[in-house]
């Protein structure tokens, strides 16, 4: 039986399902069904739960919605405790009398049968995924009698056991029973209990098969390769192949050409492939000769090992790296300083082509006397003392969305006192260290001040822009002197 599928770049579906990150509902705690042959739930979970291309699938979502799809793994009774007929009257056997699971019921000719049949040595192996095992008091095999109608609702009168087992070994995620068929012909549904020992909960599972089909000694089938999205040019699908132990055995990678993108087309290409160089696997629908014919389908092919071998498979998928890097930009309250003084840095302007979040880091690249407030955040402030001489600070932002990543700088011109205009500080650049009857400064009007002399220069350094900023302020001449 297959792994999950792995989906690189952030996705990960269990099952053969492509979907977008967000859009698969969340499961209930899990514990497993039939997956050899399918059980309903199991085949319709494979056959693209919001969008079922299986007509009893799709009717089941339209009574009990797709949530039951992704919970199958849990149809159950809590309180069983091996009383089943008590707690899973006549019509509700397949949803095990869980109302979430309702659509299971439905009395439908057309649900999805698998051909099964005695091997070599008269017994037919199923497989139970479990996804969270429990000990076990006893498994119980039923199958529909002769004569049973599948467009009626299924009765517990209708049914009688052909296998049981008490508890059974886990086998690399699976339960495993070997059961000598019952002499039937045609379509039938194979009802099981699985009732835990450590628990009064219990599980069921309805498994509809076709009885008579010839058994093939060389392929087992490893369930259905199923595609729901469309794949861009570049996707690598891989199959990977691997013994009872987990050790891989082979692995088939095919590479997804422009034009055959589309969820009918990538499956059959894949197969191809696979079929042409695989020793262990092929993909494809079996025929009566035994040959194995890839479909141009979404849904048709399915995935066989070799029965000789006891192997598992993965399918993984890996998306083209398509992400296009970001655009740091920054942006600079001021580009020329005077003296000391501080100027404010924002990035926020950077932006990355497919809207993902950034992170953004700041460093001085070059300039004495310089410091930043902090190194991280789309803000930050750059600090400068007065400098000895002239000089370029440089400061550099680069913002990454997780992947790729993006640089850029920017120059602040910063100039010693007495220096650029015959002023020192450009207002309010240097608050703080003006020295009264000295100081001049560059006034947002244009115009250049010194600062009044004591008493009144000590109005200077105050950093009240409404009051004091020269040419400006309410009370500016009290603290400035025009030049």
């Amino acid at each position: 039986m297959s792994h999950p599928l792995v989906l690189h770049r952030s996705l990960f579906v269990p099952g053969l399902f492509v979907l977008a990150a967000g859009l698969l509902p969340l499961r209930s705690h899990a514990h497993g069904s039939m997956v050899v042959p399918e059980s309903r739930i199991y085949h319709c979970f494979q056959s693209n739960p919001e969008n079922p291309t299986d007509p009893a699938c799709r009717a089941a979502k339209e009574v009990g919605g797709s949530q039951a799809f992704y919970d199958w793994t849990g149809v159950n009774q809590a309180n069983a405790n091996g009383n089943h007929q008590a707690v899973v009257p006549d019509g509700k056997l397949c949803s095990g009398n869980n109302p979430t699971f309702r659509g299971l019921d439905l009395a439908r000719s057309d649900w999805f049968s698998t051909p099964i049949a005695n091997g070599s040595d008269g017994t037919f192996e199923f497989v139970f995924r479990a996804t969270a095992p429990h000990a076990s008091r006893d498994w119980v095999f039923y199958v529909t009698r002769s004569g049973w109608s599948p467009t009626q609702p299924l009765r517990w009168a209708d049914l009688f056991e052909f296998c049981r087992f008490g508890s059974v070994p886990l086998d690399n995620g699976n339960y495993r029973f070997r059961c000598a068929l019952p002499a039937l012909t045609g379509k039938h549904t194979i009802y099981t209990t699985w009732q835990r020992s450590d628990s009064t909960e219990a599980f069921y599972t309805c498994t509809d098969v076709e009885f008579g089909g010839a058994p093939n000694p060389t392929w087992t089938d490893e369930g259905a390769l199923v595609a729901q999205n469309a794949l861009p040019a570049g996707t690598v699908v891989t199959l990977r192949v691997f013994n009872s132990t987990g050790n891989d055995v082979e692995s088939i990678p095919f590479t997804v050409a422009a034009g055959q993108g589309a969820t009918s087309e990538w499956p059959y290409r894949f197969a191809l492939a696979v079929n042409a160089q695989a020793t262990n696997a092929r993909i494809g629908l079996l025929g009566n000769g035994g040959t194995i014919v890839p479909q141009q389908s979404a849904s048709a092919n399915r995935v066989y090992t070799l029965t000789s071998q006891n192997l598992n498979h993965q399918v993984d998928i890996r998306l083209p790296n398509t992400n296009q890097p970001p655009v740091a930009a920054i942006a600079a309250s001021v580009t020329t300083l005077t003296g000391a003084g501080s100027v404010t840095l924002s990035g926020s302007g950077s932006s990355d082509p497919e809207g993902q979040a950034l992170t953004y880091q700041w460093s001085v690249v070059s300039g004495s006397g310089a410091t930043l407030s902090s190194p991280s955040g789309v803000q930050t402030t750059l600090n400068l003392t007065s400098p000895a001489q002239d000089q370029n600070v440089v400061v550099r932002l680069s913002v990454s969305d997780g992947t790729a990543s993006h640089s850029t700088t920017v120059t602040i011109a910063h100039k010693k006192p007495g220096t650029g205009g015959n002023y020192d500080y450009a207002y309010p650049a240097g608050i703080g260290n003006y020295v009264p009857g000295q100081t001049i400064v560059l006034g947002s009007d244009g115009n250049r001040y010194r600062c009044r002399p004591n008493p009144e220069g000590g109005w200077c350094n105050v950093n009240s822009a409404f009051h004091y900023a020269p040419g400006t302020g309410t009370n500016w001449q009290d603290a400035w002197t025009r030049l």
